[in-house]
């Protein structure tokens, strides 16, 4: 069983689906604690034409500081659903899959969620289906714990009877100081996803990499979009290779 895990960011960048699309089954980590200004409420489009920077979900500070994600509640007392709206549509109408996806934006973006993993786990459901993901979603709050990082990561492999764990290149590091991984019976494989460029409506000259998922589906489409979702690890690295890589960093970090 391949599996992968991530917490529910919002409208994540092509390198998530990745995971997604490598997996049997995909855990959502929607009871891990919540970070404030990172990817669990904001992601980059183009805000202005040549100009990307971030979309924003507003975040109750009050009820929602070091709450697992899942009892992150999102500030409805402004109208920030209609003013992100009319900010993609007005970069993004004239993209060419504008019209094939927007309407579900659309409805998603302006329907309130009763919290933030939510409202980020039904993008991330839908984009999955347009890309063609057959594997089964499971949600680490089926399986309450107090376990934490590497001891946590362990027991949800285990439950989804994981043969071979798909994981963000970053997490090597708090693994390896764990000292759990690597487990005899779990293959681990490293991504090392690099952006595939594409056109984009809104860039004047070059290309600009890591914007969300949604940049590529308005511009070039779903299979288009699936392509470089799949295409943007070259090597997959074991943990041995892992390993190599931090002991070569270590030794020219000494030399320089």
């Amino acid at each position: 069983m391949n599996v992968a895990m991530m917490q529910p960011s919002f409208i994540p960048w092509p390198g998530y689906f990745e995971l997604i699309l490598k997996s049997d089954v995909f855990v959502i980590l929607d009871d891990f604690q919540f970070s404030y200004q990172s990817y669990h409420q904001r992601n980059r489009m183009f805000v202005n034409y040549g100009l990307a920077n971030w979309y924003v979900v507003p975040i109750n500070k009050s009820i929602s500081f070091k709450a697992p994600l899942n009892q992150v509640k999102i500030n409805e007392t402004t109208n920030w659903r209609i003013k992100m709206w009319k900010r993609m549509k007005t970069n993004y109408s004239k993209a060419a899959y504008y019209d094939f996806i927007s309407p579900w934006i659309e409805t998603w973006l302006l329907e309130p969620t009763p919290d933030l993993s939510s409202q980020n786990f039904s993008f991330i459901e839908f984009v999955s289906g347009l890309l063609g993901y057959r594997g089964k979603f499971r949600f680490s709050s089926e399986l309450p714990s107090d376990k934490i990082r590497s001891e946590r990561v362990i027991e949800l492999l285990r439950w989804c009877e994981a043969k071979t764990y798909y994981c963000a290149k970053g997490s090597f590091d708090y693994m390896l100081e764990d000292n759990l991984f690597p487990v005899q019976d779990i293959k681990i494989c490293f991504q090392d996803h690099q952006p595939t460029s594409y056109m984009q409506i809104g860039s004047k000259n070059e290309f600009v990499p890591y914007l969300s998922v949604l940049d590529a589906l308005m511009n070039i489409g779903p299979d288009k979009t699936k392509e470089i979702v799949l295409s943007g690890t070259e090597k997959w690295l074991f943990w041995d290779e892992m390993l190599s890589e931090v002991n070569r960093r270590g030794i020219d970090e000494k030399q320089s």
